[in-house]
């Protein structure tokens, strides 16, 4: 039986159809996830078990057709409704996004000096998705540069590249799903050479892991460039069934979505609107799905653009 948390989250999902489903692979990382944050969150070592305790049991009867992003949503409940902290990954993304922020100016001057700028832009958004607590709990001390370095030299289909750059041009209106905090200074980055009086920039609603919010979009800058809404959810990804009433509206209206991150292409891929998804691939369930090596550079449309 699912505790309450779980089986809410799951019964708001069921039947959308849009997602990747969790892999059997999925559930120890969420178990990991799990004593990961109750560790930031506390060193009451009491409160360490139960939280194993708990999110074992959910895990263990939690539906697989789910995306993972439900799962980990789930999870993190029970690290905050046993340890009472409601952000334990306060202290490192306040240092994730300094750190970036002391990047902006190196990076801004690879991009203005590059031939194709909104290509360079581009590729090093997707960099920034290295920044990810989830997959590497130091990645506050990670070595972006050389994720930098990769990513200028990656291979990345040029046609995908064009239709990007087109869908960007022809939208009336763009929804940008941003992913973690540091990771956004690499959004803004792209977003400064893309026609940005057209973008809104969407933040969760609440903590949740290393997810962005608004105060990190105050942070970096990003309010002061584009529209920057909630996406009224506590989940990682952007599991629409728990999005706020006004931000689905705005999902809909937009006539391209770009989708930052594996957690939103994990909750996003299989739904009917036009998405561009940029991500690095971080383990062997997208590894599975897509036929991508780990630590690949992707930028993928679901289909559906015109």
């Amino acid at each position: 039986m699912l505790c309450n948390g779980c089986f809410r989250i799951a019964q708001a999902y069921e039947g959308s159809g849009s997602a990747v489903k969790t892999y059997l692979g999925c559930l120890p990382c969420v178990i990991r996830q799990a004593l990961e944050a109750a560790v930031r969150a506390t060193t009451d070592e009491t409160q360490h078990e139960e939280v194993l305790r708990k999110a074992t049991f959910a895990v263990s009867s939690f539906p697989l057709d789910q995306p993972s992003p439900v799962m980990i949503g789930a999870i993190h409940k029970i690290v905050r409704d046993v340890t009472g902290q409601d952000d334990p990954y306060r202290e490192a993304k306040e240092i994730c996004n300094r750190n970036a922020m002391s990047l902006y100016p190196q990076m801004k001057t690879l991009i203005r000096q590059s031939q194709d700028p909104i290509e360079t832009a581009l590729r090093l958004a997707i960099a920034g998705n290295v920044i990810d607590f989830v997959v590497d709990p130091d990645a506050d001390r990670s070595n972006i540069m050389m994720a930098v370095e990769d990513a200028l030299g990656a291979d990345i289909d040029l046609l995908t590249i064009n239709n990007f750059r087109r869908a960007a041009n022809d939208a009336q209106e763009i929804l940008y799903l941003g992913d973690n905090a540091g990771e956004i200074v690499f959004d803004r980055l792209l977003i400064e050479e893309l026609p940005r009086g057209k973008i809104s920039y969407a933040v969760k609603g609440r903590p949740i892991v290393n997810d962005v919010t608004m105060p990190d979009a105050d942070y970096c800058g990003m309010t002061h460039i584009v529209n920057v809404i909630s996406n009224g959810s506590r989940l990682p990804g952007t599991v629409l069934p728990y999005c706020s009433d006004s931000f689905r509206n705005r999902f809909w209206k937009a006539d391209l979505v770009i989708s930052k991150g594996q957690g939103n292409y994990e909750s996003l891929e299989a739904t009917e609107k036009n998405i561009f998804f940029l991500f690095k691939a971080k383990c062997n369930v997208i590894k599975t799905h897509l036929g991508r090596e780990i630590g690949s550079l992707i930028l993928l449309d679901n289909g559906l653009l015109p």
